[in-house]
């Protein structure tokens, strides 16, 4: 918002910089969300930085700050540090003073009471000689952001997910409380989406396919939660998701979420996987690959791999090979397409 960006470039009064630096400010700030706002003016307090090099590494290194909503001043801080935090038992807590907690904790680590909210250095970062610090994405690390605007804020603000608050609650990310505090809403039925930013480029026109902006909200919160946990470390579940993303056509949020939850439906093999080590995969899915060291080393696990493969039905797309294994595909977000049968 211009206002946003006015105020931001005036914390910055007597820098000298170049346009080009000046430029990616004036896109960082345009897209920086409700919580990266409140963390930036809380780490430009906390630094104190003298340089535009140093303010443009601060608004892309926001990760090493984090946000305590609400605890804005030492009561309410140490509360939040004694219910979030250090949880101490009942009877130890009446003889514990809030205010004293608050006060000891500020004490631990650079921190600042910012705008109703208490914010904190979490770790250390180097500045880097020698790099183009515009450069750095303009758009922070967000998965989806989403663009809401009330009555009150018709230009509209950016919230962001996966939400990385560590001591929120997680049905309500700290990003999203945050966003209706700036567009003065107390809920999403006062707002509207006006604009959607996703990571996967497949997504097309997400702004249209939904009538309310709880819905999106919703569908980006489990999006965010499903980017971050990466099918809880497994390997290659980012290709396998993309390319089962391309393989179905999906252009759609609530579709492709539910392909996310039901991936074990599809065969696939990474790209960057010799057939070798795929025959190896597909004979321990099997059940097939040897339990004994000896035969294990003796097993030809490429002729296992060629043997499946002509059964398999694989297609290549941009992330790997892939294709529907006869398991149903159940549909959690996204009502049943008429021809989803036939697209398998």
């Amino acid at each position: 918002m211009k206002t946003q960006r006015s105020e931001f470039f005036a914390l910055l009064d007597g820098f000298e910089m170049t346009k080009s630096q000046h430029d990616w400010l004036e896109r960082r700030f345009e897209n920086m969300t409700a919580k990266e706002c409140l963390l930036f003016r809380g780490a430009m307090q906390i630094e104190n930085p003298k340089t535009t090099d140093t303010a443009m590494l601060i608004a892309n290194e926001l990760d090493h700050y984090i946000l305590f909503y609400g605890a804005g001043d030492d009561v309410k801080l140490g509360n939040f540090v004694l219910n979030q935090i250090h949880r101490p038992t009942s009877q130890t807590r009446k003889y514990i003073a809030p205010h004293k907690v608050g006060e000891a904790y500020r004490g631990q680590c650079k921190n600042t009471f910012c705008d109703g909210h208490f914010i904190r250095l979490t770790s250390l970062y180097d500045p880097l000689p020698d790099v183009n610090f515009e450069m750095f994405p303009d758009k922070g690390s967000y998965a989806i952001r989403v663009k809401l605007a009330s009555r009150n804020h018709m230009d509209g603000i950016w919230v962001g997910f996966p939400d990385t608050g560590e001591y929120m609650d997680a049905a309500h990310p700290d990003e999203l409380l945050l966003a209706l505090d700036a567009l003065e809403a107390e809920s999403l039925t006062q707002c509207i989406a006006v604009e959607v930013d996703c990571c996967l480029p497949q997504l097309e026109d997400i702004i249209s396919q939904y009538d309310s902006a709880a819905q999106l909200v919703r569908h980006a919160i489990d999006f965010g939660y499903a980017w971050a946990e990466q099918g809880q470390g497994e390997p290659h579940w980012l290709d396998k998701w993309q390319a089962v993303l391309e393989l179905e056509d999906c252009h759609r949020l609530d579709y492709a979420l539910d392909l996310a939850q039901n991936l074990h439906c599809y065969n696939f093999m990474p790209l960057n996987t010799t057939i070798a080590e795929y025959g190896m995969i597909l004979a321990k899915q099997d059940g097939v690959y040897p339990q004994n060291d000896f035969l294990a080393s003796c097993f030809d696990a490429e002729k296992y791999a060629n043997d499946r493969m002509r059964t398999l039905g694989l297609s290549a797309t941009d992330y790997g090979y892939v294709s529907w294994n006869g398991n149903e595909v159940l549909p959690e977000y996204s009502q049943p397409r008429e021809d989803f049968s036939l697209s398998m």
